[in-house]
């Protein structure tokens, strides 16, 4: 990264990523425009892009976007798996660099604008429990996520109806399915979390009926995605815990 651009910037912090650690910069000073970090040689070819997916506690800002997006409407505060566009640099000692262009300290990307500019306050997330998203591989299933609509539609398009690719705007961010799930006990009358409560969420395989793993009820505990079964099952991050405020789409 050349000293232009460092100038730019101001570090994150450290994420590590399938095993690399990673150090991650965002946009200084808040509001800094894309246009500025290009002319200082941010954005040079597009295989140097991909989507780091991370938890975090989304922010008012984040939830208006994901809305406006398709992705469905959340709780601020609640807990999701959000994939933004990073650019990597490679340093001459073999370091890694991130730049993060849509984590910002403002809240202004509700209120429209150029989207290359939007800016983002979430900064409430976890840095050691991401994963990459390869930009360049329309058949990797987080990407394909991404960038269809639950109809097969593209979420992104030009006028004449054809695809923007995910990737191609650096400020993009959206929401990937979590790998886990929790039951949707959230039954008492004011809405609260009702551990007694009995759901149509239930674990199956090595968390079912042992020997044959048939479905079995294991409380309002989070049971990973791929060994559950039910109607009432409640995407969510697996770090979750019984009655934190997880939001879902009502």
């Amino acid at each position: 990264m050349n000293p232009k651009l460092r100038s730019l910037l101001t570090a994150v912090g450290v994420f590590v990523v399938g095993g690399v650690s990673y150090s991650v910069f965002r946009r200084e000073p808040p509001g800094q425009p894309i246009a500025n970090l290009r002319d200082a040689g941010l954005l040079s070819e597009r295989t140097d892009r991909f989507a780091l997916a991370c938890p975090e506690k989304i922010t008012v800002a984040t939830r208006n976007y994901l809305r406006a997006n398709g992705y469905g409407t959340f709780k601020p505060g609640s807990i999701h798996r959000i994939a933004r566009v990073v650019i990597e640099h490679t340093l001459p000692d073999g370091g890694r660099e991130l730049v993060n262009p849509s984590i910002d300290v403002l809240s202004n990307d509700a209120h429209g604008g150029d989207e290359e500019d939007e800016t983002d306050d979430s900064l409430q997330f976890r840095t050691d429990d991401c994963f990459r998203l390869e930009c360049n591989d329309p058949e990797d299933s987080g990407i394909r996520e991404l960038r269809l609509l639950a109809d097969g539609g593209f979420r992104h398009m030009r006028a004449d109806g054809g695809e923007v690719p995910w990737c191609n705007v650096a400020t993009r961010r959206g929401r990937v399915t979590p790998p886990c799930v929790i039951p949707d006990c959230w039954t008492l009358s004011d809405g609260g979390w009702n551990d007694d409560a009995v759901v149509d969420c239930r674990g199956t395989g090595p968390f079912g009926v042992f020997p044959g793993g048939e479905p079995r009820w294991r409380g309002c505990n989070v049971t990973p995605a791929q060994f559950s079964t039910g109607a009432a099952c409640v995407p969510v991050e697996c770090s979750v815990v019984a009655g934190d405020p997880i939001d879902v789409l009502r």
